[in-house]
């Protein structure tokens, strides 16, 4: 089978790229194994001022954060998904202080008693927006085992007995290196364990030290843990324990929510913090690494990627996203 672009992976990178694609008149598919993703188990959060403020970035990246925030409206319109602009508050210790460390970035921050609360953070649905981008894009179930150049593109074998030709490849596999015979930037896996609750849900996203609580419909999301280097994916009792006795210190609601899954979800991420998005050779392209900001940097590193195979040079802006940067 030959395709105009094929994408490998089947995440909020992914799908986005391959979404994003599409509307530009290209003939798309997706492949990838069935299964879940890390980011349909992702709370969904789309939290430059978070970010920004609780990992100390410096100016100019918390404005880059901010832009792929920024990017979000006109993306949620163009494929219909649900975005939900209801901010997100702060619980945690030292109030003021985070406050006036948001202000200083250029967010709006107030305090309400002993709470910090920020418009500038939003979400989505991690589920509705999969199964938004998956619309009317070509899925093919099956593993990538090996790329190789030629023909004037690119041929794609597969675990599943099917080879398939590319005049263009996307490689958006998430941490997992796909051991293709291309040798990709340096990815560090992080395992992220989460809960999911039925019951009380809060009116929008709530954050203390370690722990964050996000609206979902008939309940929330407790999330979630960053343990870097590992890969397994068995949830742990004793983290969703603390995961949920960190969550009723903020919200005492939580006490008589009734567990409804513990997901666990891997990541990537590269060594300085940032994702990879364009091109790493000729037709060849990455969208990798997003860390916990799949979801945020989803629109603006799918635009890279679009931007990179059609042949417009880079925004000299995002070069913290070029895959080159990191040999």
């Amino acid at each position: 089978m030959r395709f105009d672009v094929v994408v490998v992976g089947a995440g909020a990178l992914g799908l986005a790229v391959a979404a994003t694609l599409q509307r530009r008149g290209r003939t798309v598919a997706v492949l990838a194994p069935d299964g879940p993703t890390a980011s349909a188990q992702a709370a969904g959060m789309l939290a430059p001022a978070f970010e920004s403020g609780l990992e100390r970035l410096a100016p100019a990246d918390a404005q880059l954060l901010r832009r792929a925030r920024d990017l979000w409206p006109a993306f949620a319109r163009t494929h219909d998904l649900n975005l939900f602009r209801d901010g997100a508050e702060w619980r945690g210790r030292d109030p003021e202080a985070l406050r006036d460390r948001l202000r200083a970035l250029g967010f709006k921050a107030d305090l309400r008693g002993a709470v910090m609360i920020t418009p500038d953070d939003w979400r989505i649905d991690p589920w509705q927006a999969m199964a938004a981008l998956r619309s009317g894009l070509e899925r093919l179930s099956a593993r990538l085992v090996r790329l190789e150049q030629g023909g004037g593109g690119w041929q794609l074998i597969t675990d599943g007995g099917r080879d398939l030709t590319a005049r263009q490849v996307v490689l958006a596999s998430g941490w997992r290196d796909p051991n293709c015979g291309i040798v990709l930037p340096a990815l560090t896996p992080v395992r992220g364990q989460a809960v999911r609750v039925r019951g009380w849900s809060p009116r929008r996203v709530i954050r203390g030290e370690g722990v964050y609580v996000v609206p979902q419909t008939d309940g929330a999301i407790v999330g979630a843990t960053m343990e870097v280097g590992r890969t397994d994916t068995a949830p742990e009792a004793a983290t969703t324990e603390q995961l949920l006795l960190k969550a009723q210190a903020l919200c005492p609601e939580l006490g008589e929510a009734e567990i409804e899954r513990v997901h666990v979800g891997v990541r990537g991420a590269s060594p300085d913090g940032w994702p990879y998005a364009g091109l790493l050779r000729p037709g060849l392209a990455v969208a990798l690494a997003p860390r916990r900001n799949g979801w945020l940097l989803a629109p603006m590193m799918a635009g890279l990627v679009a931007e990179a195979l059609q042949g417009t040079d880079p925004d000299p802006s995002l070069d913290r996203m070029n895959p080159g940067r990191v040999v």
